[in-house]
């Protein structure tokens, strides 16, 4: 801004030229704060917190549209527009929009032949990050991060790994308890983990002696016929008790874990932990403070997988990608 010479202003206009730059600084203040504040986008909600709820913005309708009709068109296999405006309620301009761009992105092709719309193979690409068992990660998850903000302690869940677990969500990160960085890529053992046990105890007979014959053929291992017995015997009575213990003499041995199945009918879907410092937690408190928790954890993850296999959960079956012709 130019300097005034007030020898140069009338008088009278003085204090209104006064008003007028203590204005213009204050605004130009404004602009310079705001320009050295950092805004910053909200991409979610606070770490580990999953409430459908509790969003950082409101949904993009086009989106939900443009999904919605990309189901319906598998759905129906062939689908004309009309047929897409009764099971939808869009109007036809947007839904001609809508097919328009995913025509254009090669998800959905327009058959004349059949007078309607189909689903191209490219729709497989959308399940190409998603293999069957995430699907069971995905339903346990939110609970998982419920049962660490309820008793503090980190939650695992793995799934078998050929001859071991792999541990494929945890809950370490949101645990002010947390006993490690991660756990994340490790795999434990059948045979000494809490895991393994609850999964060599709850899993078909024909799968447990196939694991116990890999142990006991391993020459690394020294897994003989008395070291078999205990194994069997422990196995025993986890089934009993419905959850599995780690072997005391397995690292770290500050911690104790205690893990247990998560099942669809009688097959084991995957496994889930809770570890926590052995000195921390009362003998006599354990089974108020870990184990009901876990059961209950573990029971409801159970009910969400039949809701939501069995469609009852949203009121329709999981979309299902399947091809047009």
């Amino acid at each position: 801004m130019t300097p005034i010479d007030a020898a140069h202003v009338a008088p009278d206009l003085l204090p209104l030229l006064g008003g007028a730059l203590a204005r213009a600084d204050e605004v130009e203040l404004q602009r310079q704060s705001a320009l050295k504040t950092k805004i910053r986008c909200r991409t979610n909600s606070r770490r580990g917190l999953t409430d459908p709820a509790q969003r950082s913005y409101p949904p993009v309708q086009a989106i939900r549209r443009a999904l919605d009709i990309l189901r319906t068109v598998n759905r129906l296999r062939i689908a004309s527009i009309q047929q897409i405006h009764e099971a939808t309620g869009f109007p036809k301009p947007t839904i001609v929009r809508m097919l328009e761009t995913l025509l254009g992105e090669g998800y959905v092709a327009r058959d004349n032949m059949c007078g309607g719309y189909i689903v191209t193979s490219r729709v497989h690409e959308l399940t190409s990050g998603h293999q069957g068992i995430s699907q069971i990660i995905e339903i346990a998850r939110p609970f998982a991060i419920d049962l660490t903000r309820d008793v503090k302690w980190p939650i695992g869940i793995g799934v078998l790994d050929d001859d071991a677990i792999a541990i494929k969500f945890w809950t370490g990160s949101i645990s002010p308890l947390v006993h490690t960085n991660t756990v994340l890529g490790l795999r434990p053992d059948l045979a000494t983990t809490a895991m393994g046990r609850a999964l060599l105890a709850f899993c078909p007979d024909s799968e447990r002696e196939t694991q116990i014959r890999r142990i006991r053929e391993d020459p690394a291992r020294g897994f003989g016929e008395a070291e078999e017995a205990r194994l069997r015997s422990i196995l025993r009575q986890v089934r009993i008790d419905g959850f599995a213990t780690r072997d005391p003499k397995t690292k770290p041995y500050r911690i104790s874990t205690f893990a247990m199945p998560i099942r669809e009918g009688e097959i084991v879907r995957a496994l889930i932990n809770i570890s926590y410092f052995t000195t921390a937690v009362p003998k006599t408190e354990i089974a108020e403070r870990i184990l009901a928790p876990l059961r209950a954890t573990t029971t409801a993850i159970e009910q969400a997988i039949f809701t939501t296999k069995s469609g009852y959960a949203s009121g329709d079956t999981p979309m299902t990608i399947e091809p047009a012709f």
